[in-house]
C-alpha cells in the first residue's frame, strides 16, 4: 500500500466510495451485504481506500478445513503437519470470504499485499487459534490465489469444470518455520 492509501475497517456508518472490480457479485456483497454480515456477525469486512474512492476490500470469517473438506491425499498432507497425538478431525481456521481490488488498480500487486497482510496478522495476532487461511475461490482466481501459496483443499474441485468456485487454504504454520 502507498501513502495515500489507509486500511480501514467497515462499520454500519461506512459511507460507500467509487468502487468496481469487475466482478458483479463482489460489488454487489461489498456495497449490499457486508455491513449486513457485519451487524449479524457473520463477517468482518476492511476496505484499502483513497480520499476518492474504495481501492479493495476483503472480508474474514471463522472457519476450519476439515476431513469432509478435502480428500485423502490432502487430508494425510494436513496430518502430518501435527504430532500424532494432537490429530484431530478439524483444524482452526480464518475464511477469506471475498476480496476485490478496483479495475483502476488491478496489476499493482494490491491482492497478493492482502495475503501477505492477512498472513502475517494471523502469525502474529493470532487471537483465537488458527493454522490456516481458506478460499472458495472463483475459477479465473484460482491461479492468483496459487501463486500466492495457497493449495488445493480437494483436487476434484480443480477437475470438475461444473464447480463456480475451488477451495483452497494456505499453512500459516509454514511462516514461522
Amino acid at each position: 500500500m502507498n501513502e495515500e492509501m489507509r486500511l480501514v475497517r467497515l462499520t454500519e456508518d461506512y459511507v460507500f466510495k467509487s468502487f468496481d472490480c469487475g466482478e458483479k457479485d463482489l460489488n454487489e456483497f461489498l456495497l449490499f451485504d457486508s455491513k449486513d454480515y457485519l451487524k449479524r456477525l457473520v463477517s468482518v469486512t476492511y476496505i484499502i481506500e483513497t480520499d476518492e474512492r474504495i481501492v479493495a476490500f476483503f472480508s474474514v470469517s471463522n472457519d476450519r478445513v476439515s476431513i469432509a473438506d478435502s480428500d485423502k491425499a490432502t487430508w494425510r498432507k494436513i496430518k502430518k503437519l501435527f504430532p500424532h497425538t494432537k490429530h484431530r478431525s478439524d483444524y482452526p481456521a480464518v475464511k477469506i470470504g471475498r476480496l476485490g481490488v478496483d479495475i483502476h488498480y488491478k496489476g499493482q500487486h494490491i491482492g497478493s499485499d492482502i495475503l501477505s497482510f492477512l498472513k502475517r496478522l494471523f502469525v502474529t495476532n493470532n487471537r483465537t487459534g488458527c493454522v490456516f487461511i481458506t478460499v472458495d475461490a472463483l475459477r479465473n482466481a484460482v491461479p492468483f490465489y496459487m501463486n500466492n501459496g495457497f493449495l488445493l483443499l480437494d483436487k476434484s474441485f480443480a477437475e470438475d469444470e461444473s464447480k463456480d468456485t475451488c477451495p483452497l487454504y494456505y499453512d500459516l504454520f509454514q511462516l514461522i518455520h
